[in-house]
């Protein structure tokens, strides 16, 4: 890959998304309009060597090593723990702790004020200080932090119920399905695996319905991958009677055309500040 240079590292961001096969970047200028850089660097997937792996990544790309003036890290896992935000966290730390029973692994909360609940998660402990070293003072994430701050807000506007589905493609496809009922209550967030796009399609149904949520009259929205969003929404609209895409957010094009194709949960994520 060809690295990227930009002059006065300082006044641009850095937002990185770590999946298990790749790391994905987008970067800006926050002084300059239309500048939006995007790119990947493939993570080595022979062996058990996940820490190694991001280490030789990062390193071999010397653009990420810029003293940009802000780093944003997104961590894509399936182990997370979603409580009201007055919840003890020992009870938080002990539901996380059973789906991610490593002990070498170090408890985040990420908190959703727009909800006004906790977002409790995993990150490997050699993976949290590798970043703390790499980077100035990152700010790290949860992946379905920045879509449950900007869909919860987004489904305030009308009074139908909504599902909002965002579908990625990694090493293995992922979808992460969002749901709010009619009053704009928050009723279900998950991630799941899938192998084909029949079964995203049904997963997404089975966990609407599983919400209460209204096949004929509420809304189910859906963003990400763009070929997968396109064969899901062809099978979707078999069975729910509005299945759209999610309407890409104008503010995000002032940094250039390059938000079209970069990972959704990265452009959205200045937009919940």
């Amino acid at each position: 890959m060809e690295q990227p240079v930009v002059d006065q590292p300082r006044l641009w961001r850095l937002i990185l998304q770590i999946d298990t096969d790749a790391i994905r970047a987008v970067a800006y200028s926050t002084v300059e309009d239309s500048s939006m850089l995007q790119f990947s660097v493939a993570l080595d997937q022979s062996g058990d060597q996940s820490l190694k792996s991001l280490e030789e990544a990062v390193y071999a790309t010397p653009f990420l090593l810029s003293d940009f003036g802000k780093v944003d890290v997104v961590v894509r896992t399936p182990a997370f723990f979603i409580s009201p935000a007055a919840i003890d966290a020992i009870d938080a730390t002990a539901g996380i702790m059973q789906m991610s029973p490593d002990h070498q692994r170090r408890l985040k909360t990420d908190y959703i004020d727009s909800l006004d609940v906790s977002l409790s998660w995993a990150l490997a402990e050699d993976f949290a200080n590798f970043l703390a070293r790499t980077f100035r003072n990152p700010a790290v994430w949860h992946h379905l932090t920045p879509l449950l701050r900007y869909f919860s807000r987004k489904t305030l506007l009308g009074n139908s119920g909504k599902v909002y589905v965002h579908l990625h493609r990694g090493s293995a496809s992922e979808m992460d399905i969002i749901a709010f009922d009619a009053s704009g209550r928050f009723v279900l967030a998950e991630t799941r695996q899938f192998e084909t796009v029949d079964d995203a399609a049904y997963f997404a149904l089975s966990s609407a319905k599983i919400a209460g949520i209204d096949f004929r009259n509420d809304e189910m929205l859906v963003c990400g991958h763009n070929s997968l969003r396109e064969q899901f929404m062809g099978i979707a609209r078999n069975y729910f009677n509005y299945v759209m895409p999610n309407i890409f957010p104008s503010a995000v094009f002032r940094v250039g055309k390059e938000a079209l194709s970069a990972p959704f949960p990265l452009i959205i994520l200045p937009l919940c500040e």
